[in-house]
């Protein structure tokens, strides 16, 4: 097995429990107050820039950029290097890709479409997607839009380390993501509809799908002009190229004999819907804020989002939103984890500090602990502070 086949094999366990959450612990819903604009006392800066530097040192994580959004402040920052290869340094605003985060946007279109009567949640697929397309599907003339959304079709998925070496030993030759989601349906179906839990992209592959057929124009299209424009996130797009643009924080991961590996220059068409997007951490602490005031879709829908389902209740995922406890700083998160190799981004909201937090690490040196140990002392200090 090669250096490359080693480092994306742990990897995508780590992407999986990064996107899968903590334990789950659901607390009443506090609705996000007025933000605080100004930077933190010059006491609490300093404290956060020692931790965040000192910590991606211990973790051996060569960069992170960070945004911490709370009533009274809003803190911005990075540590370390964009690239460990090339030296360049963090900066905070720096673009990433966000990977699985990118499936709350997806389900955020979905529900917009709801409220706008193009479609239910309790649609069955075969309403909207190609005939040929539905007898492929094992299951897909009951399988709900619901159930893709919470991960409960039973449809498995692709085989994420073939098609990511496919790309690294390719990097101009991207995967479709119609030969992705034909890997997930050709080993469907996993267990009946709604009687289990399994997380795919492949569902929400299919999503995408049915957005281009209930809005009327293509994904892509839908979600920049009703999340992306209206939450302000001017720095954040779908990527369709093999390359980000502009500054941004490399996607590299060191392998066994102490070189870096970079995934930051290959295509993920394969991940329409699913890990597609990249943004940063103001942009994705917009989107968070916007959302849970009912900016983009009505409260009831974002409530609809945030309830995990009963075959889920132990990751705690809802319908693209994740409900969990991180038990060493004994605080709750809601949001979304995505793991990509080499980017690891964590974006939460704290309900019972009001305060918003998103992280990316450029590694993780094929260590959950590794993710952790940086989060949780952010989060250890956030809870003694007063917010």
């Amino acid at each position: 097995m090669s250096d490359i086949q080693r480092i994306l094999i742990v990897l995508i366990v780590i992407a999986a429990i990064v996107s899968s959450g903590c334990t789950q612990s659901v607390t009443p819903q506090q609705q996000a107050g007025g933000r605080g604009a100004s930077p933190p006392p010059e006491e609490t800066r300093a404290a956060l820039q020692h931790i965040l530097d000192t910590k991606i040192q211990e973790a051996g994580i060569p960069g992170a950029v960070v945004e911490i959004v709370t009533p009274k402040w809003t803190w911005n920052s990075a540590a370390g290097n964009a690239s460990p290869i090339t030296g360049e340094k963090a900066q905070p605003g720096m673009r990433f890709l966000i990977a699985s985060t990118s499936k709350t946007f997806t389900s955020v279109a979905i529900q917009k479409l709801a409220e706008e009567k193009k479609l239910s949640l309790d649609d069955p697929i075969d309403r909207w997607l190609p005939a040929d397309l539905v007898e492929k599907i094992p299951n897909g003339k009951t399988i709900t839009v619901r159930q893709l959304l919470d991960h409960t079709s039973g449809i498995a998925d692709y085989n994420e380390i073939s098609i990511l070496l496919r790309e690294y030993q390719n990097p101009g030759i991207p995967v479709t993501y119609q030969a992705a989601m034909e890997q997930g349906i050709s080993k469907s179906p996993l267990y009946p509809p709604g009687t289990n839990y399994t997380y795919s992209n492949v569902n929400y592959i299919l999503l995408t799908l049915i957005i281009d057929n209930a809005a009327g124009v293509p994904y892509e299209d839908y979600v920049t002009r009703n999340i992306f424009v209206p939450a302000g996130m001017n720095d954040t797009f779908i990527l369709d190229i093999n390359h980000i643009p502009g500054p941004h924080m490399t996607a590299t991961q060191r392998g066994e004999n102490g070189t870096y590996a970079d995934f930051s220059n290959l295509y993920v068409q394969f991940d329409r819907g699913a890990g597609d997007i990249v943004s940063t951490t103001a942009d994705l602490n917009r989107f968070h804020r916007a959302l849970r005031e009912g900016k983009l879709i009505s409260k009831s829908s974002f409530a609809t989002m945030e309830k995990p389902s009963i075959q889920s209740r132990e990751q705690g995922y809802g319908l693209g939103y994740m409900t969990g406890l991180n038990a060493d700083a004994n605080l709750t998160l809601q949001g979304h984890g995505g793991g990509y190799p080499g980017s690891f981004t964590l974006w939460d909201y704290l309900p019972e500090k009001d305060t918003y937090i998103t992280l990316n690490l450029n590694s993780a040196d094929m260590s959950t602990d590794n993710l952790r140990l940086v989060r949780t002392a952010l989060l250890a200090y956030l809870k003694e502070k007063d917010l």
